[in-house]
């Protein structure tokens, strides 16, 4: 075979984010991670900033914890988790709001 053939041959390099192998569900699962986190980061907003910078110290020790965690049943259910917790801290924000008005 020719060496210009050879090269046209052989299949194109895998880009970077293909490296680690994560499958189509992992992908998903992530996005779904990273939109808790963004949910969590907005509703530190109404809060004081000793507050907000509290809970982001808890939310962001809680999601590096389970940083390496590769069971997808386990990651949906700390996603589960953590989408409960989200959302009784914002009727809890709702309700310190209402109280002080």
């Amino acid at each position: 075979m020719f060496p210009t053939l050879a090269r046209l041959h052989k299949a194109p390099a895998m880009p970077k984010f293909f490296e680690k192998g994560l499958s189509l569900n992992h992908f998903l699962v992530k996005r779904q991670v990273i939109s808790l986190y963004r949910q969590i980061c907005r509703c530190t907003k109404g809060m004081s900033k000793s507050d907000a910078k509290e809970l982001m110290q808890f939310a962001r020790a809680d999601f590096e914890r389970h940083r390496k965690e590769t069971d997808i049943d386990t990651i949906k259910s700390l996603i589960s988790a953590g989408k409960y917790q989200m959302h009784s801290l914002q009727s809890s924000v709702t309700l310190a709001h209402t109280a002080k008005h």
